[in-house]
């Protein structure tokens, strides 16, 4: 497929232009290095154009049930720090954190959980809406 004619059927997402051309990247580097697999290893996911520990985390564990790593987004971030499993600053920290605290046979199931919890109930403007603990932060001194 061409480059336009991607263009054309992801137009309605943001910077369709860039996204066209990175996703024609990631297909040549699977044809070229992966036998046109996707890859089953947080490392190899990683060499993706675009690819990060979230989304690498994303596909191993939904697509293979590998469990490499806890995807951190917004949600995970928020909630986590409410519940106070983290003090971490940054996602590479609070997955720290939070791969240290549960089992890594549950890290897939942890993730959208906490998206979940944080999408309907902990959101940013409303709290938690009394469903669940918030934990204050310590003070800096």
């Amino acid at each position: 497929m061409s480059q336009s004619e991607l263009e054309k059927d992801i137009h309605s997402c943001g910077t369709f232009r860039m996204k066209a051309k990175a996703i024609q990247e990631t297909c040549r580097i699977l044809l070229r290095e992966f036998g046109g697999k996707v890859p089953r290893t947080m490392k190899e996911m990683m060499t993706l154009r675009g690819v990060g520990r979230k989304t690498a985390s994303v596909v191993l564990t939904t697509a293979y049930g590998i469990n490499e790593g806890i995807a951190v987004d917004t949600h995970v971030t928020r909630v986590a720090r409410r519940l106070g499993l983290t003090h971490a600053k940054t996602q590479s920290g609070i997955e720290k954190d939070l791969m240290k605290k549960f089992s890594q046979k549950d890290w897939g199931k942890i993730s959208l959980l906490l998206i979940f919890h944080g999408r309907k109930a902990c959101t940013a403007r409303t709290k938690c809406q009394g469903m669940c603990l918030t934990v204050p932060h310590p003070q800096k001194p």
